[in-house]
């Protein structure tokens, strides 16, 4: 999605209407658009500063932007629906800078090698790479450096402390910054366990808070796993998913995105979604993003990918909605 790079603050203002099923109806109406033509509104969160500490909380609102992962499926989903979706991928930091709504950069290096990168250094010249190429893009773009921190896989691959990750995420943010990047969205990615655990718990959430100054959005992913992977047997709903995570976004003043949501294949999950979009309807000047996971998974039993014409209907009302403002 190369093309002129937008302006730090969008000059337009959409007029909010009176009720959450208007003003949804054109927040993803107009991300539908935005997909195309990377069309950037202003929006009710912080925008984070290199040169300051601190935020400047704006009243509008951005419109939700709405896609889907899983590689090639995205576009076979969006044409079973019959309305474009955002991408979201998922790439590494000395990989190539793919294209996408929301893009999740791995690192390749520890998070005090990618803190203390002078310039010249590969991991340093892999930061202006990203920022250099991302830049010249239309906005907005969604990213999350290295996602989940609090995870498994962090602890694995040994990236190192949840202070190591806070000192990393504002250097890739000042390096941005510097470079004069201006259509990113510094969008903070945790698992939707790290708001529920209690504070002595190492994976709690705001021990790996970077600052309001430095993100945009409060990002998890939301799965209502039922009979795989983590389920218990529990049929569970979005809200349930993704209420503590939102509450923290909320209590910060941030937009919130659901970086992967889905709902193990059942004949309710239909339902589900419709249930799904009241809850975004409900909670519509808050959330920022909304990413179905609509690709195979390696969990035993787990099947997100929609399939079925009622659950096209359903995920589809969520991205063409246009009730009262048409086209």
């Amino acid at each position: 999605m190369s093309g002129v790079p937008i302006p730090a603050r969008p000059r337009g203002r959409h007029r909010l209407v009176s009720t959450a099923a208007r003003r949804l109806t054109l927040l993803l109406t107009t991300a539908a658009v935005l997909v195309g033509s990377g069309t950037l509104v202003a929006h009710q969160t912080q925008s984070a500063s290199a040169a300051t500490t601190t935020t400047t909380t704006t009243t509008t609102t951005k419109p939700i932007v709405f896609g889907a992962s899983g590689g090639d499926q995205v576009a076979k989903l969006s044409t079973n629906i019959g309305a474009p979706l955002g991408k979201h991928v998922y790439a590494k930091l000395n990989g190539p800078v793919l294209d996408g709504r929301m893009i999740n950069i791995a690192t390749n290096v520890p998070w005090r090698t990618v803190a203390s990168a002078k310039a010249g250094s590969a991991t340093y010249n892999d930061l202006v790479r990203w920022a250099d190429t991302l830049k010249q893009r239309q906005g907005p773009i969604l990213v999350a450096f290295s996602h989940e921190p609090e995870g498994k896989s962090s602890a694995r691959e040994k990236l190192g402390t949840a202070a190591e990750f806070i000192a990393a995420w504002r250097k890739v943010h000042d390096v941005f910054q510097a470079r004069g990047v201006r259509n990113v969205e510094y969008t903070w990615t945790m698992t939707s366990n790290a708001f529920r655990v209690k504070p002595g718990d190492a994976r709690y959430a705001p021990k790996w808070y970077p600052g309001d100054a430095y993100v945009d959005n409060v990002a998890t992913a939301a799965y209502n796993w039922y009979t795989c992977g983590e389920g218990n047997g529990q049929w569970l709903s979005l809200q349930n998913r993704a209420a503590a995570p939102l509450a923290f976004a909320k209590a910060h003043k941030k937009g919130y995105v659901l970086a992967e949501w889905a709902s193990q294949k059942d004949a309710r999950r239909a339902q589900w979604l419709k249930d799904a979009r009241s809850f975004m309807l409900a909670n519509a000047s808050s959330i920022r993003g909304a990413f179905y996971y609509q690709s195979p998974t390696p969990r035993p039993g787990c099947s997100w990918m929609l399939t079925t014409s009622a659950e096209f209907t359903a995920f589809g009302q969520m991205a063409k909605d246009r009730t009262d403002f048409g086209g």
